[in-house]
């Protein structure tokens, strides 16, 4: 644009130092029409240009298919690493993820300790992480804790880790914070169905509370 006002500019400072005609101020004047049209033609292009989406998976909003991950290790019964491609590059990062909604017996949590089935909670996890192929997928909120932690709903050959993980009793519905609820109706429905069975956490009378699991 500065080069198009030095030409205007030009064309002023040569009609004021040289005695000129009707002629000469028409042309001055039809380049000045000529070259506002330009700008104005600049500017809408500019503004008709597409905004680029993110391509960083953690900073898109919205649901998304399933991704295919690689387990790097299984930590807890309810946390695992994996690795996978979030910048759509080609190249795969790792990513300490939180399983959505649901919350296991802690094996070495500085507090509380080890806790009652926690230890098999965890090696049910990571038996389930270890028999197929992973996928993760985000729901339509949040997508890091405050530890920077990925939060995800796992499957192994397409079945929810934390389905199984409530059905058999290791985990309990927890942490609900909408908008990241799509599937809390399935899971309190898993976990109701352990409950009425009496499996695992659900065996002990009082040890499943609202907050957490009682280890005294």
């Amino acid at each position: 644009m500065k080069n198009w006002i030095t030409i205007i500019l030009s064309g002023i400072a040569v009609l004021s130092l040289s005695a000129c005609t009707l002629d000469d101020v028409n042309d001055v004047l039809e380049v000045t029409e000529d070259v506002l049209t330009a700008i104005e033609k600049e500017k809408q292009d500019t503004a008709e240009e597409p905004l680029k989406e993110s391509t960083n998976i953690l900073k898109t909003k919205g649901t998304m298919d399933p991704i295919p991950a690689d387990l790097v290790r299984p930590v807890d019964g309810d946390t695992a690493v994996f690795a996978f491609d979030a910048d759509s590059d080609g190249k795969k990062e790792e990513f300490s993820a939180r399983f959505l909604l649901i919350d296991t017996p802690e094996t070495r949590h500085p507090q509380l300790g080890k806790q009652p089935l926690g230890e098999e909670a965890k090696e049910r996890t990571a038996d389930l992480l270890q028999s197929g192929d992973i996928t993760i997928e985000f729901d339509i909120g949040q997508r890091l804790d405050k530890y920077e932690r990925i939060l995800v709903y796992v499957y192994v050959d397409g079945q929810s880790v934390q389905e199984i993980l409530l059905q058999e009793g290791f985990a309990r519905v927890a942490y609900v914070y909408p908008p990241n609820t799509r599937y809390l109706d399935e899971f309190e429905a898993k976990q109701q169905m352990a409950k009425k069975k009496e499996k695992g956490i659900w065996s002990m009378d009082g040890y499943v509370t609202e907050r957490g699991f009682n280890s005294k």
